[in-house]
């Protein structure tokens, strides 16, 4: 999906992209962030994902079942630069989005930077499905409806 959205062949600035669940993880909330758009993804399943805080879950604890792994911002702030330049990689064409996020996603171990990722992508995540829960606007064009 990043990859049609700088191959499109048209004169548009999309700055809001819809999609299926099925291209919703946290590298692709990340990248679209650090890209300067933003990921509107039908979300399947919603009420079994977590929201991810920068506290430990049992600082809420009304909440705890509905709170994952607190964010890394240590492993973000540490590669802020290399998260920049993927940024940057992606936006002037060096790279093709989709073959980035298939070799970051295909080694065995993942990579730091494939972690900073899906930790900025976490922080992203949260945000949206907050923004889903409190808005009947959004939820309608997610999901293709007037």
């Amino acid at each position: 999906m990043l990859d049609g959205l700088f191959d499109q062949g048209t004169v548009l600035e999309i700055q809001e992209h819809f999609t299926d669940t099925g291209g919703a993880s946290d590298h692709v909330f990340g990248l679209f962030a650090l890209i300067g758009k933003r990921f509107a993804p039908r979300l399947r399943n919603l009420k079994d994902r977590k929201f991810h805080t920068f506290e430990r879950g049992d600082a809420y604890p009304a909440l705890s079942n509905h709170i994952g792994a607190p964010i890394n911002t240590t492993l973000i702030l540490d590669h802020w630069d290399d998260l920049l330049h993927l940024a940057a990689s992606i936006t002037t064409r060096a790279v093709v989005p989709s073959t980035i996020l298939k070799k970051l996603s295909a080694t065995p171990k993942e990579s730091q930077l494939a972690k900073a990722l899906r930790e900025l992508g976490r922080i992203e995540r949260s945000l949206f499905m907050i923004e889903w829960y409190s808005s009947p606007t959004l939820r309608r064009r997610c999901q293709g409806r007037p």
